[in-house]
């Protein structure tokens, strides 16, 4: 029987990787509070649990932020680097998405 040995490299990627799907999953129950609200808040409460669950989101945003940072340095990458392509890619993403389909709206 085979058994698996990580190194510490590996038991960190590993630990911050789970500990960034844990945040992700955080943040989608606050998008999914945000979109539920007017549903289930009165006119007089809306916006203190509006801001609440915005809050709620952004302390998610902040974790994965740090957790995605980890990662990174952990990989010897750089997160300026990272940042900057993924503007790039968005950008081309964007460029590809309006050449495809003219008549529809890029969000």
């Amino acid at each position: 029987m085979s058994k698996v040995i990580f190194t510490e490299e590996h038991e960190a990627l590993v630990l911050h990787y789970n500990l960034l799907v844990r945040q992700l999953a955080r943040l989608s129950d606050a998008i999914l509070h945000i979109i539920r609200l007017h549903t289930r808040a009165t006119c007089q409460n809306y916006q203190s649990f509006r801001n609440g669950y915005k809050a709620f989101a952004q302390t998610e945003i902040a974790d994965i932020i740090h957790q995605s940072k980890k990662i990174l340095e952990i990989l010897d990458l750089s997160f300026e680097e990272t940042v900057q392509m993924g503007h790039e890619r968005y950008e081309e993403k964007k460029r590809e998405f309006i050449k495809r389909y003219p008549n529809d709206k890029w969000i």
